[in-house]
């Protein structure tokens, strides 16, 4: 329990209802109207915290509370399909999911003790994407990028298979001999290839592939979407912050960011931090970084990346008043 601010489980009205959680200073009222920052997530089946059944990320709960206690209103909802909103996760496109960060946002300027012009949306990973579409839709007037990206995702995505397909060629001994021998990068292309094909073949929402249910309209709307069309669009103050043992996303992209905004940006890269927001000591290889997601988890997040954002949200605070 914090004295500063209080939580208070709320509905947003979406395509299906959306269960989220609203924290609020203490001394929040329709007379004083706080500023806001409204959390998207990023990929996969995530709740409100940035959890998953597989993966307990927890960003969102730990950004939230260092933020609300400065003076933020914070909302934070379970994605659709997931924990208590309604919908099929499976099932939800890209555009759906900025339909539902939209509604968040046009929720947080409705509410009485929030003030509609001082809103910023935090995007991680894919929230990124997603928080420059919101924005032409619904402007904000601040935006937080963490591990951001500035290309398109199959772009992205075919350098992360780029870097698997390296360590495969440049292992050594018997395990190289044997991954040579089998093929295993011309198979992991060839399955990914007709994995491919099946979505692009099919105007269902979900498809299977090998027994595996895949998002494919998720999928197909990612292959239309380039978010550096969008970021043009965005003239408010970004801050985007990437870590240098990021494998997810390509750590330059914040500078190519920079580049693409209208307004003012701020860029931050964090040494040794990860996707997950969270510092490791393990050599930047793809398979050892993933490998080593569910240590990193029993972490909190990285206390630099707290303080930076609180830094920049208070700088905004003080100029967007």
């Amino acid at each position: 329990m914090n004295a500063s601010f209080h939580e208070q489980e709320v509905s947003l009205p979406a395509a299906f209802p959306l269960a989220a959680t609203l924290a609020l200073p203490a001394d929040a009222s329709s007379d004083s109207k706080v500023p806001v920052v409204v959390m998207v997530h990023g990929s996969g089946d995530l709740d409100r915290d940035e959890n998953s059944k597989r993966l307990r990320i927890n960003a969102f709960k730990e950004l939230s509370d260092p933020i609300a206690s400065l003076g933020f209103a914070t909302l934070r909802y379970d994605k659709r399909g997931v924990g208590r909103s309604g919908g099929s996760f499976l099932e939800a496109g890209f555009f759906d999911l900025v339909d539902d960060a939209e509604a968040a946002v046009r929720y947080a300027k409705s509410r009485a003790e929030l003030d509609p012009e001082r809103v910023v949306l935090l995007g991680h990973s894919e929230g990124s994407m997603i928080a420059p579409a919101v924005h032409v839709r619904v402007p904000v007037q601040g935006m937080i990028l963490l591990a951001p990206t500035a290309e398109p995702l199959p772009d992205t995505t075919a350098w992360q298979r780029e870097q698997m397909y390296e360590e495969l060629r440049g292992m050594k001994g018997f395990s190289g001999w044997l991954v040579r021998l089998l093929k295993v990068e011309n198979k992991i292309a060839k399955m990914n290839d007709e994995m491919i094909a099946a979505i692009r073949g099919s105007d269902a929402p979900v498809v299977k592939y090998k027994g595996k249910k895949i998002n494919a309209k998720w999928q197909r709307d990612h292959e239309r979407y380039d978010v550096r069309v969008l970021l043009r669009e965005i003239a408010c103050p970004v801050l985007a912050i990437v870590g240098d043992k990021d494998v997810q996303v390509k750590k330059d992209d914040v500078y190519g960011l920079r580049d693409l905004v209208q307004g003012p940006c701020e860029t931050l890269v964090i040494e040794d931090m990860t996707h997950l927001l969270r510092k490791t000591d393990k050599d930047l290889r793809f398979s050892v970084i993933l490998k080593d997601y569910k240590n990193q988890v029993k972490r909190p997040i990285e206390p630099e990346l707290t303080a930076a954002v609180s830094r920049w949200l208070n700088a905004w605070k003080s100029e967007a008043r």
